[in-house]
Protein backbone atom coordinates (compact mmCIF):
# COMPACT_ATOMS: atom_id res chain seq x y z
CA UNK A 1 0.00 0.00 0.00
CA UNK A 2 1.48 2.72 -0.89
CA UNK A 3 1.52 5.67 1.54
CA UNK A 4 1.24 9.84 0.73
CA UNK A 5 1.73 11.43 4.15
CA UNK A 6 1.03 14.97 4.55
CA UNK A 7 2.98 16.27 7.82
CA UNK A 8 6.45 15.54 8.89
CA UNK A 9 8.65 17.35 11.67
CA UNK A 10 11.97 15.83 10.13
CA UNK A 11 14.05 19.04 8.76
CA UNK A 12 13.45 20.64 12.44
CA UNK A 13 14.77 17.31 14.00
CA UNK A 14 17.40 17.00 11.50
CA UNK A 15 18.71 20.61 12.23
CA UNK A 16 18.19 20.34 15.92
CA UNK A 17 20.15 17.47 16.29
CA UNK A 18 22.99 19.16 14.35
CA UNK A 19 22.61 22.33 16.16
CA UNK A 20 23.15 19.55 19.54
CA UNK A 21 26.19 18.43 17.88
CA UNK A 22 24.54 14.69 16.86
CA UNK A 23 24.34 14.89 13.24
CA UNK A 24 22.20 12.63 11.87
CA UNK A 25 21.74 10.96 8.32
CA UNK A 26 18.58 11.27 6.41
CA UNK A 27 19.50 7.67 4.92
CA UNK A 28 19.41 6.19 7.82
CA UNK A 29 19.12 7.74 11.89
CA UNK A 30 17.12 7.25 15.07
CA UNK A 31 14.48 9.33 14.67
CA UNK A 32 10.61 8.19 13.34
CA UNK A 33 11.85 9.06 9.56
CA UNK A 34 14.53 8.05 7.22
CA UNK A 35 14.90 6.99 3.79
CA UNK A 36 15.38 3.28 4.53
CA UNK A 37 12.25 3.20 6.65
CA UNK A 38 10.50 5.38 3.74
CA UNK A 39 11.24 2.47 1.29
CA UNK A 40 9.71 -0.12 4.09
CA UNK A 41 7.52 1.57 4.14
CA UNK A 42 6.22 1.77 0.13
CA UNK A 43 6.12 5.94 0.76
CA UNK A 44 4.94 7.28 -2.37
CA UNK A 45 5.36 11.06 -1.13
CA UNK A 46 6.04 12.57 2.43
CA UNK A 47 5.29 16.25 2.72
CA UNK A 48 8.37 17.89 4.98
CA UNK A 49 7.25 20.94 6.84
CA UNK A 50 9.65 23.96 7.67
CA UNK A 51 8.59 23.69 11.49
CA UNK A 52 9.53 26.71 13.83
CA UNK A 53 8.25 27.40 17.20
CA UNK A 54 8.42 31.32 18.07
CA UNK A 55 8.67 30.81 21.85
CA UNK A 56 12.35 30.01 21.33
CA UNK A 57 13.93 33.18 20.42
CA UNK A 58 15.23 32.63 17.13
CA UNK A 59 14.74 34.60 14.20
CA UNK A 60 11.99 32.50 12.61
CA UNK A 61 12.42 33.76 8.76
CA UNK A 62 16.32 32.37 9.12
CA UNK A 63 15.39 28.93 11.23
CA UNK A 64 12.78 28.40 8.35
CA UNK A 65 15.32 28.96 5.27
CA UNK A 66 17.94 26.46 7.38
CA UNK A 67 15.08 23.91 7.25
CA UNK A 68 14.20 24.49 3.42
CA UNK A 69 17.95 24.78 3.02
CA UNK A 70 18.22 20.88 4.94
CA UNK A 71 15.63 19.89 2.57
CA UNK A 72 17.55 21.29 -1.08
CA UNK A 73 20.63 19.18 0.74
CA UNK A 74 18.55 16.11 1.04
CA UNK A 75 17.03 15.88 -2.14
CA UNK A 76 20.26 16.64 -3.91
CA UNK A 77 22.30 13.83 -1.70
CA UNK A 78 19.44 11.45 -2.72
CA UNK A 79 18.13 11.84 -6.62
CA UNK A 80 18.14 8.74 -7.57
CA UNK A 81 15.84 8.08 -4.40
CA UNK A 82 13.89 11.47 -4.23
CA UNK A 83 11.83 13.18 -6.30
CA UNK A 84 10.88 17.09 -5.55
CA UNK A 85 7.06 17.69 -6.55
CA UNK A 86 5.60 20.99 -6.83
CA UNK A 87 3.43 20.49 -9.82
CA UNK A 88 0.43 18.56 -10.97
CA UNK A 89 3.31 16.94 -13.64
CA UNK A 90 5.38 15.99 -11.03
CA UNK A 91 2.72 13.96 -9.50
CA UNK A 92 1.80 12.26 -12.87
CA UNK A 93 5.38 11.46 -12.87
CA UNK A 94 5.75 10.16 -9.32
CA UNK A 95 3.08 8.32 -10.24
CA UNK A 96 5.26 6.31 -12.73
CA UNK A 97 9.10 7.30 -11.67
CA UNK A 98 9.71 4.66 -9.13
CA UNK A 99 11.18 7.23 -6.92
CA UNK A 100 9.77 8.68 -3.21
CA UNK A 101 8.23 12.56 -3.96
CA UNK A 102 9.26 14.97 -1.11
CA UNK A 103 6.93 18.10 -0.67
CA UNK A 104 7.92 21.27 1.02
CA UNK A 105 5.47 22.78 3.09
CA UNK A 106 5.65 25.63 6.27
CA UNK A 107 3.98 25.17 9.81
CA UNK A 108 4.15 28.90 11.07
CA UNK A 109 2.71 31.22 9.42
CA UNK A 110 4.40 33.71 11.29
CA UNK A 111 7.76 32.77 9.31
CA UNK A 112 6.43 35.18 6.98
CA UNK A 113 6.44 38.27 9.23
CA UNK A 114 3.26 39.46 7.68
CA UNK A 115 5.20 40.12 4.84
CA UNK A 116 2.73 38.80 1.48
CA UNK A 117 6.97 39.31 -0.49
CA UNK A 118 7.83 36.89 2.05
CA UNK A 119 5.17 34.29 1.07
CA UNK A 120 5.38 34.60 -2.35
CA UNK A 121 9.43 34.06 -1.67
CA UNK A 122 8.53 30.89 -0.24
CA UNK A 123 6.41 29.67 -2.82
CA UNK A 124 9.23 30.08 -5.34
CA UNK A 125 11.86 28.17 -3.08
CA UNK A 126 9.09 25.21 -3.27
CA UNK A 127 6.80 25.47 -0.34
CA UNK A 128 3.15 24.30 -1.36
CA UNK A 129 0.88 24.15 1.78
CA UNK A 130 1.27 26.51 5.17
CA UNK A 131 -0.18 26.20 8.32
CA UNK A 132 -1.39 30.11 9.25
CA UNK A 133 0.00 29.55 13.02
CA UNK A 134 1.58 26.87 14.96
CA UNK A 135 0.53 27.09 19.01
CA UNK A 136 1.85 31.16 19.47
CA UNK A 137 -0.45 34.27 18.25
CA UNK A 138 0.89 36.18 15.12
CA UNK A 139 0.05 38.59 12.93
CA UNK A 140 -2.19 36.27 10.79
CA UNK A 141 -4.35 34.70 13.10
CA UNK A 142 -4.63 33.20 16.40
CA UNK A 143 -4.42 28.95 17.46
CA UNK A 144 -6.29 26.83 19.80
CA UNK A 145 -3.30 26.05 21.85
CA UNK A 146 -1.86 28.37 23.38
CA UNK A 147 1.59 28.58 25.15
CA UNK A 148 0.70 27.08 29.07
CA UNK A 149 -2.12 24.74 27.82
CA UNK A 150 -2.35 21.81 30.13
CA UNK A 151 -4.61 18.69 29.81
CA UNK A 152 -4.69 19.15 33.82
CA UNK A 153 -7.84 21.21 32.17
CA UNK A 154 -9.49 18.15 30.10
CA UNK A 155 -10.84 18.99 28.19
CA UNK A 156 -10.41 22.29 27.78
CA UNK A 157 -12.57 25.42 25.67
CA UNK A 158 -11.70 25.94 22.32
CA UNK A 159 -10.78 29.78 20.79
CA UNK A 160 -13.93 31.07 19.49
CA UNK A 161 -13.23 34.40 19.60
CA UNK A 162 -9.35 34.60 18.05
CA UNK A 163 -9.52 34.16 14.65
CA UNK A 164 -7.81 35.63 11.51
CA UNK A 165 -6.60 39.27 11.27
CA UNK A 166 -6.59 41.31 8.56
CA UNK A 167 -3.81 40.20 7.33
CA UNK A 168 -4.86 36.96 7.97
CA UNK A 169 -7.33 37.44 5.37
CA UNK A 170 -5.34 38.78 2.53
CA UNK A 171 -3.03 35.87 3.34
CA UNK A 172 -5.54 33.35 2.25
CA UNK A 173 -6.34 35.27 -0.78
CA UNK A 174 -2.75 35.05 -2.01
CA UNK A 175 -2.20 31.91 -1.14
CA UNK A 176 -5.28 30.68 -3.29
CA UNK A 177 -3.97 33.02 -5.86
CA UNK A 178 -0.44 31.07 -5.69
CA UNK A 179 -1.76 27.78 -5.36
CA UNK A 180 -0.24 27.15 -1.82
CA UNK A 181 -2.81 25.14 0.24
CA UNK A 182 -3.79 26.71 3.34
CA UNK A 183 -3.76 24.36 6.09
CA UNK A 184 -5.51 24.87 9.09
CA UNK A 185 -4.42 22.50 11.64
CA UNK A 186 -3.26 24.36 14.62
CA UNK A 187 -5.70 27.52 13.59
CA UNK A 188 -8.33 28.55 16.46
CA UNK A 189 -11.89 27.34 16.26
CA UNK A 190 -12.78 31.27 15.06
CA UNK A 191 -9.93 30.93 12.84
CA UNK A 192 -11.03 27.85 10.84
CA UNK A 193 -14.91 29.00 10.18
CA UNK A 194 -13.29 32.23 9.12
CA UNK A 195 -10.84 30.14 6.79
CA UNK A 196 -14.65 28.46 5.92
CA UNK A 197 -16.11 31.31 5.27
CA UNK A 198 -13.39 33.58 3.02
CA UNK A 199 -11.71 30.54 0.78
CA UNK A 200 -12.53 30.37 -2.51
CA UNK A 201 -10.71 26.87 -2.73
CA UNK A 202 -10.17 23.70 -1.00
CA UNK A 203 -7.73 23.62 1.77
CA UNK A 204 -6.74 20.93 4.53
CA UNK A 205 -6.00 20.20 7.72
CA UNK A 206 -2.94 18.38 7.55
CA UNK A 207 -2.31 16.51 10.88
CA UNK A 208 -5.87 16.72 12.73
CA UNK A 209 -8.15 14.42 14.17
CA UNK A 210 -12.01 14.35 15.07
CA UNK A 211 -13.11 15.87 18.55
CA UNK A 212 -16.17 13.89 19.08
CA UNK A 213 -13.65 10.67 19.58
CA UNK A 214 -11.08 12.92 21.51
CA UNK A 215 -12.16 16.41 22.80
CA UNK A 216 -8.66 17.55 22.28
CA UNK A 217 -8.70 21.36 20.69
CA UNK A 218 -6.51 20.08 18.04
CA UNK A 219 -9.20 17.84 16.51
CA UNK A 220 -12.08 18.89 14.40
CA UNK A 221 -15.65 19.31 15.22
CA UNK A 222 -18.11 17.53 13.47
CA UNK A 223 -19.58 20.11 11.91
CA UNK A 224 -16.14 21.37 10.77
CA UNK A 225 -15.81 17.89 9.14
CA UNK A 226 -18.68 18.19 7.29
CA UNK A 227 -17.98 21.67 5.94
CA UNK A 228 -14.62 20.75 5.22
CA UNK A 229 -16.00 17.54 2.93
CA UNK A 230 -18.65 19.54 1.38
CA UNK A 231 -15.92 22.09 0.24
CA UNK A 232 -13.57 19.09 -1.24
CA UNK A 233 -10.99 19.50 1.57
CA UNK A 234 -8.38 17.00 3.43
CA UNK A 235 -7.58 16.39 6.61
CA UNK A 236 -4.84 14.11 7.65
CA UNK A 237 -4.84 11.40 10.68
CA UNK A 238 -2.77 12.33 13.45
CA UNK A 239 -0.96 9.35 15.27
CA UNK A 240 -0.09 11.83 18.35
CA UNK A 241 -1.90 9.46 21.51
CA UNK A 242 -2.91 13.09 22.98
CA UNK A 243 -5.10 13.53 19.49
CA UNK A 244 -5.84 9.67 19.58
CA UNK A 245 -6.69 8.39 23.16
CA UNK A 246 -9.79 9.91 24.81
CA UNK A 247 -8.74 8.38 28.29
CA UNK A 248 -9.85 11.10 31.03
CA UNK A 249 -6.56 10.23 32.86
CA UNK A 250 -4.09 12.20 30.56
CA UNK A 251 -0.76 10.99 32.33
CA UNK A 252 -0.42 7.86 29.82
CA UNK A 253 -1.94 8.17 26.47
CA UNK A 254 -1.11 6.00 23.91
CA UNK A 255 -1.69 6.03 20.22
CA UNK A 256 -3.42 2.58 18.99
CA UNK A 257 -4.23 1.46 15.58
CA UNK A 258 -7.64 0.79 17.12
CA UNK A 259 -7.98 4.72 18.18
CA UNK A 260 -7.20 5.21 14.82
CA UNK A 261 -9.87 3.43 12.92
CA UNK A 262 -12.19 5.04 15.55
CA UNK A 263 -11.79 8.39 14.17
CA UNK A 264 -11.21 7.68 10.52
CA UNK A 265 -14.61 6.09 10.78
CA UNK A 266 -16.11 9.33 12.54
CA UNK A 267 -14.39 11.53 10.09
CA UNK A 268 -15.75 9.54 6.80
CA UNK A 269 -19.31 9.38 8.20
CA UNK A 270 -19.39 13.31 8.65
CA UNK A 271 -16.98 14.29 5.65
CA UNK A 272 -16.87 11.15 3.43
CA UNK A 273 -14.12 9.24 2.48
CA UNK A 274 -12.71 11.79 -0.19
CA UNK A 275 -11.88 13.71 3.08
CA UNK A 276 -9.73 11.85 4.27
CA UNK A 277 -5.58 11.36 4.31
CA UNK A 278 -2.60 10.72 6.49
CA UNK A 279 -0.76 13.08 8.79
CA UNK A 280 1.95 11.11 10.87
CA UNK A 281 3.33 14.29 12.48
CA UNK A 282 6.21 11.76 12.61
CA UNK A 283 9.37 13.24 14.66
CA UNK A 284 7.25 16.04 16.33
CA UNK A 285 5.55 13.39 18.70
CA UNK A 286 6.20 11.01 21.35
CA UNK A 287 4.93 8.77 23.75
CA UNK A 288 3.73 4.89 23.59
CA UNK A 289 3.03 4.95 19.57
CA UNK A 290 1.75 1.12 18.00
CA UNK A 291 3.20 3.08 14.37
CA UNK A 292 6.48 4.40 15.33
CA UNK A 293 8.14 4.90 12.65
CA UNK A 294 7.82 5.38 8.72
CA UNK A 295 8.33 1.38 8.93
CA UNK A 296 5.33 0.73 10.25
CA UNK A 297 2.82 1.57 7.70
CA UNK A 298 2.32 -1.29 6.54
CA UNK A 299 0.60 -2.70 9.79
CA UNK A 300 -1.53 0.40 10.07
CA UNK A 301 -3.20 -0.89 6.37
CA UNK A 302 -3.15 -4.24 7.55
CA UNK A 303 -4.79 -3.13 11.05
CA UNK A 304 -7.50 -0.61 9.34
CA UNK A 305 -8.25 -3.57 7.17
CA UNK A 306 -8.53 -6.03 9.83
CA UNK A 307 -11.20 -3.51 11.34
CA UNK A 308 -13.65 -3.48 8.72
CA UNK A 309 -12.73 -0.84 6.11
CA UNK A 310 -12.80 -1.85 2.60
CA UNK A 311 -9.41 -2.11 0.26
CA UNK A 312 -10.44 0.81 -1.25
CA UNK A 313 -10.80 3.23 1.58
CA UNK A 314 -7.77 1.97 2.98
CA UNK A 315 -5.95 3.05 -0.37
CA UNK A 316 -8.15 6.31 -0.54
CA UNK A 317 -6.40 7.12 2.93
CA UNK A 318 -3.23 6.04 2.40
CA UNK A 319 -2.41 8.06 -1.19
CA UNK A 320 -5.24 8.23 -3.48
CA UNK A 321 -7.16 11.38 -1.73
CA UNK A 322 -3.87 13.22 -1.27
CA UNK A 323 -2.23 12.88 -4.70
CA UNK A 324 -5.96 13.92 -6.54
CA UNK A 325 -6.22 16.55 -3.85
CA UNK A 326 -2.78 18.14 -5.02
CA UNK A 327 -3.20 17.17 -8.47
CA UNK A 328 -6.39 19.33 -8.71
CA UNK A 329 -5.43 21.95 -6.56
CA UNK A 330 -1.43 23.07 -7.00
Amino acid sequence: MKVWDLHCDTLYALLEAEKKGEPRRFDRNDGMMDLQRMKQGDYLLQCFACFVDLGEGEDPLVRALQEADRFRQILAAYPDDLLWVRTPADIDRLLTDGRIGAMLTVEEGGVCKDDPAVLRTFYELGVRMMTLTWNHKNGLAEPNVMPGYSEDRWPAAPNTTGGLTRRGFEFVAEMERLKMIVDVSHLSDAGIWDVLRCSRRPFAASHSNARSCCPHLRNLTDEMLAAMGDRGCLVGLNYCPAFLDDSADRTHLVSRVGDMARHLRRMIDKGGEDLVALGSDFDGIGGELEIAGAQDLPRLAEGLLAAGFTETQVEKLFWRNAARFFHDNL
